[in-house]
């Protein structure tokens, strides 16, 4: 069918984290078929502060999803005016969708109708063809794939500044040894493991004569295991919660190996090329999971028996507790053997 033109590209992909990760690459596979196009990406502060610096978006355009009636008639008179040749609708959400009607756009691309949660099918004029559901990055691929965009680097470009960099030479330079860093929690304790097995596990690593770092960010339940983590620890870990997602970039682009739940960091991780020890009980892998990168790392107690191919599942609660110490200091010590000193 060869490539559809387009001169203005506008990206509609707000939250979460993990997605905003996944969101990335296809900017950069958008920005390699494109690279004369005039692109704007829509996307919450906190995430905006993470793709900032990618480069292969034009413009953003914030949007606060607990912005009131002014934030909405100011998103209203930040697109009147505006056409664009393509508009790429990344998220199933009812905001989202409300967002994709103040924008006109020639071509309103969405998911098809089987991915087309909350109605999202009702805001787009072409959709993409019906497949069964994988990866959230290959989802979004196929975005680029119907555009006509191939033959695209899969890369992810956080673009730390000179300031970043010299600040992590500072951190991890004062630790005096190679740090395996913990993420904490992530957004529903469903998804969380235990703070004793945490700290045993840190433990572990201090054994080896390296140095645990717990990080996440500053909300009280992250601040509150990260407390109860070090208490039960008989190595006291270094604990780097960070109020700002760069700085908590700094401290994953840096760590010799990271250990996480599926939350945002996980995936940070795996962009960065960071040996990522991932724990998977309540949400699938196979759909959520590091993509392409550290599946020997990949702890999964989510599949069970004749599940090993099934990608339309997402949750199942109370599958974090059947992830034991020993299967995580086993992949810290698989990471460290194959990755770590390379």
């Amino acid at each position: 069918m060869g490539k559809i033109p387009a001169k203005k590209i506008c990206v509609i992909r707000t939250s979460a984290l993990g997605d905003v990760v996944h969101a990335m690459a296809l900017m950069g596979a958008l920005r390699h078929g494109y690279p004369d196009a005039e692109i704007t990406w829509v996307v919450q502060p906190l995430a905006y502060e993470m793709v900032k610096h990618q480069g292969a978006a034009d413009h953003y355009v914030l949007f606060d999803r607990k912005g009131g009636r002014k934030h909405w008639q100011a998103l209203r008179k930040r697109f009147k005016g505006e056409v664009y040749d393509v508009v790429l609708m990344l998220q199933v959400s009812i905001k989202a969708s409300a967002i994709s009607t103040l924008i006109k756009g020639r071509i309103k691309l969405g998911f098809d109708m089987a991915r087309s949660r909350e109605c999202q099918w009702l805001f787009s004029n072409r959709r993409i063809p019906k497949k069964t559901p994988g990866h959230v990055q290959d989802q979004f691929f196929e975005f680029a794939d119907y555009l006509g965009v191939t033959d695209y680097p899969v890369a992810w470009n956080f673009g730390f500044t000179e300031g970043e960099v010299a600040e992590r030479s500072a951190f991890f330079d004062g630790l005096g040894a190679p740090a395996v860093t913990f993420v904490v929690a992530s957004s529903s304790p469903d998804k969380d493991w235990p703070a004793d097995r945490y700290a045993r596990a840190v433990d572990h690593v201090a054994r080896k004569g390296l140095v645990p770092v717990l990080t996440g960010g500053p909300s009280p339940r992250e601040k509150a295991l990260a407390d109860e983590i070090s208490r039960l620890s008989q190595e006291k870990p270094v604990v780097a919660l960070k109020n700002g997602i760069r700085d908590l970039l700094v401290v994953l682009s840096g760590s010799t190996v990271v250990v996480s739940p599926d939350t945002g960091p996980l995936h940070m991780a795996v962009a960065l090329n960071v040996p990522t020890v991932s724990l998977f009980g309540y949400s699938n892998p196979r759909r959520c999971g590091p993509y392409r990168r550290f599946q020997e790392l990949l702890i999964d107690r989510f599949t069970e028996s004749g599940e090993e191919n099934e990608a339309r599942r997402y949750f199942k609660t109370g599958r974090m507790e059947y992830i034991s110490v020993s299967d995580v200091t086993e992949k810290i010590d698989l990471a460290l053997e194959r990755y770590a000193f390379l």
